[in-house]
């Protein structure tokens, strides 16, 4: 599969996976002394981000997954 939106030229160099990966993503969270609130709204992420296979555990900076 080709992919044309947010996983755009991402592809796992270790095994291939093209479909899954966990990003560490910015994005705003209300927090107060009792825990945090996430925000869902815009998330952040670009070629420095640590990024994870789903499949193979393949890990390390997004760029390391770009085609």
């Amino acid at each position: 599969m080709t992919n044309t939106n947010c996983l755009e030229d991402v592809r796992c160099p270790a095994c291939g996976n093209e479909d899954t990966f966990r990003f560490a993503v910015i994005t705003m969270a209300t927090v107060t002394d009792d825990g945090a609130e996430v925000e869902h709204g815009d998330m952040e992420w670009d070629q420095n981000s640590y990024a994870e296979c789903v499949n193979c555990k393949e890990h390390g900076k997004l760029a390391h997954f770009m085609a």
